[in-house]
């Protein structure tokens, strides 16, 4: 019998931060140009509304949400070290929130994302549609060549 990808154990663990995560948490937010929490683009960040993965004792990559409404999130942020890509980590992270805002009721979660690559990782993965609406970027935040995210949606 061969092994399939559902049989392959991650080498990572999903966790919710603590404090002392913060300084490796900025670290891989900061790879991906989406350190400057305290601007306008990301006001905050708590720790609270975070998971992080976690392998071999570091902190590889961090995923945020923020819940808008009774039945209502967004999703904040999701990076993953640069080297610690293509394991499944984003994956695991975004599941991880999904399953964490479902179990509080909620059912519509919305994602910002200035990549077309990325759309079509979270519409792979998880059945994102586009809602056709692009909010203006306030700050260089993301990718420095866009000046607009692409607003997602997905049904939990």
């Amino acid at each position: 019998m061969t092994a399939g990808k559902a049989d392959i154990v991650p080498d990572f663990a999903i966790r919710r931060p603590n404090p002392p995560d913060w300084p490796a948490i900025r670290e891989i937010l900061a790879a991906s140009n989406f350190h400057r929490i305290g601007g306008s683009e990301m006001p905050s960040f708590p720790l609270q509304d975070c998971f992080v993965a976690e392998r071999d004792g570091r902190i590889v990559g961090v995923a945020g949400y923020r819940v808008t409404g009774a039945r209502t999130a967004q999703t904040t942020l999701l990076a993953v070290h640069p080297a610690e890509r293509r394991r499944g980590i984003g994956l695991a992270l975004h599941a991880a929130r999904q399953d964490h805002l479902r179990s509080k009721g909620i059912r519509t979660l919305y994602t910002n994302v200035d990549d077309e690559a990325v759309v079509a990782w979270y519409r792979r993965h998880f059945g994102y549609v586009e809602t056709g609406r692009l909010i203006a970027k306030t700050e260089p935040f993301g990718r420095a060549d866009r000046d607009a995210w692409i607003n997602l949606k997905v049904e939990l």
